[in-house]
């Protein structure tokens, strides 16, 4: 009888801890992949396309750190998205080569233009997801008296002095200024500054103390849409584009999701991702073949002219040396 007591006890107990041990490999097998970076920086339809497999993991005041996505590479992270003015400021070695062959087989010329001003170390290491032009926002155009309307050189109205945000970014800046012919002198610009403001150039505008402001068309589309007083314009000497990329952590061991990037650039996202100011970074004239309509408005704006599109440019990563040197050619200017 006891031996028959001893064997029902032990039977419930090795039974609570195979439990245990299931439970707790259910536990880790159900581990999402984690997504990180700042959601204002890429359209919402990458979150909203996401398999059961992932979960969406924000960063928090990304505009208060120096280098805010260093200490995502030290939490789990799959994949880390990301504004391209931050790819300089992370670790190369902390990330895996991206193949994802078929993709970068079909990006764009503006994509591989972009890819190559990376230094090799970076090259291969990110994938182009999307991309946003820099515009011009006005408040009530119309009511300015405004010159060279169609140009860069429209912020050298009498109207706009010291009414312009201008992005916190010497380099940008002085690219526009030499893609107009100011080489040598940036004082021009300067004195047509109100402030320089890359996290509030929007709510400078909307607000009213401020009638124009320089910042990626992606970053203002919501409240184009919805305020009357609102306008854009995309230079026809083309514009500096704003992209957003992947990157791989090295840490993570999951392999690149080459069919997420299909899903969110395939039929049922395309016209929602570029009605929010992004561009795919794959072949510009398959796009153009899809006759797509976004805001009658805006149309040349949203999906731009071959010619114009062609114009736009991409910066270049900089060395610290460079950086250095062009902060002092700004400031000495």
């Amino acid at each position: 009888m006891q031996t028959n007591n001893l064997r029902r006890r032990d039977f419930l107990r090795y039974g609570l801890i195979s439990s245990f041990f299931i439970l707790a490999g259910c536990s880790i097998s159900k581990e999402k992949l984690a997504l990180r970076g700042d959601p204002n920086s890429f359209p919402s339809e990458f979150i909203n396309s996401l398999s059961t497999a992932w979960e969406f993991v924000p960063m928090q005041d990304i505009g208060l750190q120096k280098s805010p996505y260093n200490s995502d590479l030290i939490e789990k992270t799959d994949l880390l998205v990301l504004n391209d003015g931050w790819i300089s400021n992370l670790p190369f070695g902390a990330f895996h080569e991206i193949k994802a062959t078929y993709i970068r087989d079909n990006l764009s010329q503006q994509a591989r233009s972009f890819l190559n001003g990376l230094s090799e170390e970076y090259k291969n290491r990110i994938i182009p997801l999307a991309v946003s032009p820099w515009v011009i926002l006005f408040r009530n155009e119309d009511s300015l008296a405004l010159k060279n309307k169609n140009s860069w050189e429209v912020v050298f109205s009498s109207a706009l002095t010291n009414q312009i945000i201008f992005p916190n970014s010497p380099y940008l800046l002085i690219s526009i200024a030499k893609k107009i012919g100011f080489v040598n002198n940036f004082s021009k610009i300067k004195s047509q500054a109100k402030s320089f403001d890359d996290q509030n150039a929007l709510n400078w505008v909307v607000s009213g103390r401020a009638n124009a402001a320089v910042l990626p068309l992606s970053s203002c589309v919501d409240s184009l849409i919805k305020d009357p007083r609102l306008s854009i314009l995309l230079p026809q000497e083309g514009s500096p584009l704003n992209w957003t990329v992947l990157a791989s952590p090295r840490s993570s061991t999951t392999t690149f999701p080459t069919e997420w990037f299909d899903l969110l650039w395939g039929p049922t996202y395309l016209r929602r991702v570029i009605g929010k100011g992004f561009l795919p970074p794959t072949d510009w004239s398959d796009l153009r073949r899809k006759n797509i309509t976004i805001f009658k408005r805006y149309q040349s704006i949203f999906l731009p002219e071959e010619s114009v599109w062609n114009k736009c440019w991409s910066l270049p990563i900089l060395s610290f040396q460079e950086k250095k040197d062009l902060a002092l050619y700004w400031n000495n200017s």
